[in-house]
């Protein structure tokens, strides 16, 4: 994946610089993305794809916010593949998002 873990600065752009309100965005999302990774896997595991789609477009949503690209993207893609019900696809998805949800994690705990 040719994205950066983290795009602080991009994030930092679309709140007009504020790092106040970066850090408590941060913050939210550091205590919300283990929950939002298990509404992905639970709905995953559920096979349900109209779920499936909101859990992925929370954790994409909220990973944009702070900048944590590469969940962002992983999220869309599953997003797009919960359409299509492609459990094989999303399987392999969801393995790359716990991954990439821990390593804007470490990114995000050293900021």
């Amino acid at each position: 994946m040719d994205l950066p873990v983290l795009d602080k600065e991009a994030s930092l752009v679309r709140l007009d610089g504020d790092t106040e309100l970066w850090n408590e965005i941060r913050d939210i999302w550091m205590e919300d993305v283990g929950n939002l990774l298990a509404a992905v896997r639970t709905a995953l595991e559920a096979r349900t794809p109209d779920g499936l789609r909101r859990a992925a477009h929370a954790i994409k949503g909220a990973s944009a916010n702070v900048g944590a690209v590469r969940v962002a993207s992983v999220a869309r893609e599953m997003e797009d593949a919960a359409l299509d019900s492609d459990w094989d696809a999303l399987g392999t998805a969801m393995r790359t998002l716990s991954t990439e949800t821990e390593s804007a994690r470490r990114a995000l705990s050293e900021e």
